[in-house]
């Protein structure tokens, strides 16, 4: 029932549309009249018909001035004008204002009837096209959400790519740019069976939204029912380091209420955007590892002091060990000691060990996300592995797994090596090739290139291009009666005095006294 309210300085004019009409049958309420705009205005802003009739010419206040007034006051009052006057300009005006209808008098009831039904239908499509965006908007409103959360989800996994990741921050307003990174991980565990639905519903606790108010610049998802995740952002890495203790910190006084325990893990500081997803790994591994530390704490020692002495020894192992010498290198890292407490200790190395494999991989180039995968099945089960031979059986499956993206890895960059020592071959005496140009050339993002390169070929590009360019002098120097400048020069440097300094370093001995020795010198 839409509601009418009726303005006409004419007593007769507006008793015979109030009892003329049967409103009720025709789906309306006369809501009330007025003599003139001044008098009607209180009236309407208290009633808020629907639709306001009103004549134009009328004392104290016209109908063009209320109809104004309306307009700008409650947009959404359809008005239909009456007048006795047929002129263009009154016409003209009342449809500037934004009237529905002007209709001349005299006017017969069914002319009217006809005016509000067609009003009526216009309201009561806005009404339905209303209600329809505001449906859209609250699916559209779920649906960012959605895919927002889903993107931060993403970059924590490493399962979107880095251009993809900003464009989509872009469109859902996440501010992600930042020039360093940190990745804080929260796991709540119930105190018991009761205490469940309040631990997956731990973001809507006081406490948990005014710490969340707090870090509110920081980006924040929740990653499953348990699991909280903070990625951090800052201009210095101590800073955030200090944020993330803060973090953790103030986190921990949910314990108190004595119906959860506190799991947490802090990544390192990242600077790129794809490095998110290494900080967030190493974060889920340090929860996991503070997991174990509560469920099976060690006494008397430091973590840190614990393993420092075996991570030297392991990450020269990742990069120069193999299949055939797992066993012999997990039995010595994996010692039969009483003072470290056997399978307790053990699990602590197991646990580094899976957090240094990682890092290797990650700056080897491989598929770091692919690689945690296969290795948590491994984590899962440690939970539940005791004895020294079970445990030193999960390290060797720890490291044949390393061995396996290690060789991966060289594989896959087999030709893309092959293809920049070939380019370096051939412009080596080039002064302005570079690893920057090299890995255009390969088509591979400098950073990338150089961990590839260093990792395949066992020496940085910079060491590489060295070499390269002293052989070649070194031949020269053997075959030719070149100077010493000249050759610098057709090996690539501008300077002769560089030159013979850089000769000098590689060799053990000066251009001159190279050329005059009849002993080689390999390289």
């Amino acid at each position: 029932m839409k509601k009418v309210f009726l303005v006409d300085d004419e007593i007769l004019v507006r008793e015979g549309i109030r009892d003329r009409i049967d409103w009720e049958s025709e789906g309306f309420v006369y809501s009330g009249d007025a003599p003139d705009g001044e008098l009607a205005l209180p009236l309407i802003e208290r009633i808020a018909p629907d639709i306001l009739v009103t004549d134009i010419k009328m004392p104290f206040m016209d109908g063009i001035q209320l109809s104004k007034i309306v307009k700008e006051r409650m947009p959404e009052v359809k008005i239909i004008i009456l007048s006795g006057h047929d002129e263009f300009t009154y016409a003209q005006e009342a449809l500037r204002i934004g009237v529905e209808e002007y209709c001349l008098k005299p006017l017969s009831s069914s002319e009217l009837i006809n005016s509000l039904r067609k009003i009526s239908n216009k309201i009561d499509s806005e009404r339905k096209d209303k209600r329809e965006r505001e449906v859209l908007q609250v699916r559209a409103s779920a649906n960012k959400n959605f895919m927002r959360e889903h993107m931060l989800i993403d970059l924590c996994t490493g399962s979107i790519p880095t251009a993809d990741a900003i464009q989509m921050s872009e469109e859902f307003g996440v501010p992600l740019i930042s020039r360093f990174y940190l990745v804080t991980l929260l796991e709540f565990e119930a105190a018991s069976e009761g205490d469940i639905a309040a631990v997956i519903d731990m973001e809507h606790d006081p406490l948990f939204q005014r710490i969340s108010a707090e870090f509110s610049d920081h980006l924040y998802v929740k990653r499953n029912k348990k699991q909280h995740a903070w990625i951090l952002k800052g201009d210095h890495p101590a800073q955030l380091e200090l944020l993330a203790e803060k973090l953790v910190r103030e986190m921990k006084q949910l314990e108190e209420n004595k119906i959860c325990t506190l799991y947490t893990g802090i990544g390192s500081v990242k600077s790129r955007v794809q490095e998110i997803s290494i900080s967030f790994s190493e974060a889920d591994q340090k929860k996991s590892y503070q997991h174990f530390i509560r469920k099976r704490p060690i006494k008397g020692r430091e973590l840190q002091g614990i393993i420092a002495d075996k991570r030297t020894r392991l990450n020269d192992f990742l990069e120069q060990g193999d299949n055939s010498k797992v066993e012999g290198f997990v039995l010595s890292y994996i010692q039969d000691e009483e003072d470290h407490h056997n399978a307790l200790y053990s699990h602590y190395l197991i646990m580094d060990m899976l957090m240094s494999a990682t890092q290797f991989i990650h700056e080897s180039g491989g598929d770091v996300n692919a690689f945690i995968a296969e290795l948590e099945s491994v984590e899962e089960s440690l939970q539940e592995v005791f004895s020294l031979e079970e445990l030193r059986n999960k390290a060797s499956v720890v490291l044949r797994l390393v061995f396996r993206y290690r060789d991966q890895i060289k594989n896959k960059y087999s030709d893309i090596i092959s293809k920049a020592k070939d380019y370096i071959d051939r412009n080596y005496d080039n002064p302005e090739i570079s690893l920057q140009s090299v890995a255009g050339y390969v088509n591979v993002s400098p950073n990338h290139f150089s961990s590839i390169f260093s990792n395949a070929v066992g020496q940085t590009f910079i060491d590489y291009l060295i070499r390269t360019r002293i052989r070649r002098a070194m031949k020269l120097l053997k075959t030719t009666s070149a100077k010493s400048y000249e050759i610098a020069t057709m090996v690539g440097y501008n300077d002769p005095h560089y030159f013979n300094s850089v000769f000098k370093k590689i060799t053990g001995v000066t251009t001159k006294v190279y050329r005059n020795q009849e002993e080689q010198i390999c390289l």
